[in-house]
């Protein structure tokens, strides 16, 4: 969560343009993110658990979550978590040196 590079940059970025826009209510945007990554972590370790767990619906599920647990409503979160993900093949992704 430290590095300068990586996902924890970007996530800790991600925390404090929407707190500041006011989409999330995060009083501490670092332990937010310890939030968030205390559940990434407990995901991939439920799912190593119980293998034949729905990978997909669990992801998206926890993802919902941690949504509202900083401030979105359960209906809006619900609805990004339907989205289709991004194709992200044959490029760099947003943010990452080409």
């Amino acid at each position: 969560m430290a590095s300068k590079r990586g996902l924890g940059p970007r996530a800790m970025r991600d925390i404090e343009l929407a707190t500041a826009a006011g989409r999330f209510t995060v009083d501490d945007p670092k332990l937010a993110l310890a939030v968030a990554a205390g559940a990434l972590l407990g995901l991939g370790n439920l799912l190593q658990d119980e293998p034949e767990r729905d990978h997909a619906a669990a992801a998206d599920r926890v993802t919902e979550d941690v949504l509202r647990l900083f401030g979105l409503p359960a209906d809006e979160a619900h609805e990004i978590c339907q989205r289709p993900l991004p194709d992200i093949t044959g490029g760099a992704l947003p943010d990452s040196p080409a």
